[in-house]
């Protein structure tokens, strides 16, 4: 038996959305463990944590609902399934559901999203810069946010360029030395909270109060990342075992998730307003030590660097999968440019974070888990057992719609959107306990879920 080798394959630009070759096949699941660390080790994490209390929840709830939301992330790892499995990144392999044509729709909305994360990814890290330049003294101003801005996405493109074997690697090192950090900072939260205050807490409803915050952290994590989940586990070994690589995707997020939505869980006692300041970020670098929070933002910059290079890398690969045949650099170039607008606008006009940062999770979660209700159901019924047609993903017959599965896709979103209020699309039905929650994200999943389903139970037995 060949035994994998642990240097990772992960060069766009020598694969692209082919097949990967099976000597290009050398990944293993300890690699997925330490992207997925590194996708999810960044400050917004505490942010998060605020997000849940402000829901009113008590302490254990509030902790509770940080956990079933990260659960989310069992979605990535279902996805990863499908890329060890079909060899190639997760949009490509959902043409055999939807057709080629037919798979436009949703890998364009996966390519928004992403450029959406990038946007929320710098927009992140430019206020971590401002929180770090406040921590050395500097006083808070415009200037000390353009600097800020443009140090952080210059550094974001030099990043990007530098090759994705280079940046996995960069990866692994920001985890492991944030980690550490992190862990410092927790214990010192922890031994400064009032405690007292923050188990008085009153327990809150469970119906329009957990479940909504459980969907906020939903679509910020698992939700948002099950649109790569194949992008990375495409270069795994074949022999690679399913179980480990589902812990290594599960477990590498959910570690630094929860204990950072626990700190921001905690951290809202001693600062009540985390959750709508218009730089939480700042916020947090207040109730540290200067020797401590110079080093933590410095890392935590570094960490939101190489979150920004995975969204660049999968918004990449979806351009390839739409057809867009450009370079790398111009990619990037043009990329740039869009997030640079939005984030200058959040910054500098708009001046609030927190506010269109969850009405886009939840617009965009009503897309997202229609999708990802569709391909996981699909890789269990169908793919799992006869895999994926290299004809069906690149060839001549299946360059079409398939009429249904995208109806079931648009429906699951539509019936989402119905129930969703999201600042700027606010649905008809969006009442009771949908009038200020995101559980249109639930609808919108079971939707397709039963519409898919029953199209697989009863449609045609020729399936692609």
């Amino acid at each position: 038996m060949h035994k994998p080798n642990s240097k990772p394959a992960m060069t766009l630009e020598s694969t692209g959305i082919d097949l990967v070759p099976e000597d290009q096949r050398t990944g293993t699941p300890g690699e997925l463990f330490w992207i997925w660390t590194a996708a999810n080790i960044g400050i917004l994490g505490i942010v998060y944590g605020a997000i849940i209390v402000s829901f009113e929840l008590s302490l254990i709830q509030a902790l509770l609902a940080g956990l079933v939301g990260v659960a989310s992330f069992a979605l990535v790892g279902f996805t990863s399934f499908a890329g060890k499995r079909g060899r190639t990144s997760t949009l490509t392999l959902s043409r055999v559901i939807f057709g080629i044509k037919g798979n436009v729709p949703p890998t364009a909305f996966s390519w928004i999203n992403l450029l959406g994360w990038e946007a929320v990814n710098v927009i992140t890290g430019t206020l971590t810069l401002v929180a770090l330049f406040q921590a050395l003294g500097f006083a808070a101003g415009t200037w000390l946010s353009v600097l800020s801005l443009a140090l952080f996405g210059g550094l974001t493109v030099i990043v990007s360029l530098l090759g994705q074997n280079t940046v996995a690697s960069l990866q692994r090192w920001f985890g492991k030395v944030f980690g550490a950090l992190t862990l410092v900072v927790v214990a010192y939260i922890v031994a400064h909270t009032p405690w007292a205050e923050v188990l008085a807490r009153p327990s809150g409803s469970w119906l329009s109060g957990f479940l909504p915050a459980v969907s906020i952290i939903a679509a910020g994590t698992g939700i948002s990342w099950a649109i790569a989940g194949a992008d990375y586990s495409r270069f795994q070994h074949e022999d690679a075992s399913s179980g480990r690589i589902f812990a290594a995707v599960v477990g590498g997020a959910a570690l630094p998730l929860l204990i950072l939505i626990g700190t921001g869980v905690l951290l809202s006692a001693q600062l009540p307003g985390l959750s709508s300041d218009a730089n939480p970020i700042a916020l947090v670098g207040t109730v540290l030590p200067t020797w401590m929070a110079v080093p933590y933002l410095l890392a935590a910059t570094a960490g939101i660097v190489s979150i920004a290079v995975l969204s660049l890398y999968s918004a990449s690969l979806n351009l390839l999968t739409l057809g867009v045949q450009v370079k790398q650099s111009l990619a990037i170039t043009v990329d740039a440019l869009l997030v640079l607008g939005v984030a200058v606008y959040v910054i500098f006009i708009s001046g609030e974070f927190i506010g269109p940062f969850i009405s886009f999770l939840v617009f965009c979660g009503v897309f997202l888990s229609a999708w990802e209700a569709i391909f996981v159901l699909d890789y269990f019924y169908l793919r799992r057992h006869q895999g994926y047609d290299p004809d069906a993903l690149y060839g001549l017959h299946n360059r079409g719609v398939q009429v249904v599965p995208l109806a079931c896709w648009v429906i699951g979103a539509i019936s989402g959107l119905l129930v969703s209020k999201t600042g700027f699309i606010d649905g008809p039905l969006a009442l009771g306990i949908f009038a200020n929650s995101s559980l249109g994200l639930f609808v919108s999943f079971l939707a397709s879920l039963m519409c898919y389903g029953m199209w697989l139970l009863f449609g045609p037995r020729k399936m692609a």
